[in-house]
């Protein structure tokens, strides 16, 4: 793999962690929606946050 194909799977494991954590978070949410209305659904994740997740995997992986 080129470095720019390793850099490509990183940030889609990180979106893929960033996809996975904003599903479980909704359905948190939805199922408290049924007794506090007032409980707000998270906004999908936006491409800076998963850049920055991103680039901690980056940082642990490029740990020697």
């Amino acid at each position: 793999m080129t470095p720019y194909e390793l850099r490509f799977e990183i940030f889609k494991q990180a979106q893929s962690l960033a996809d996975q954590e904003f599903h479980t978070t909704w359905q948190s949410v939805d199922r408290k929606k049924e007794t506090d209305p007032s409980v707000e659904y998270p906004s999908y994740p936006s491409y800076e946050n998963i850049e920055k997740l991103a680039e901690k995997i980056n940082t642990f992986v490029s740990c020697k």
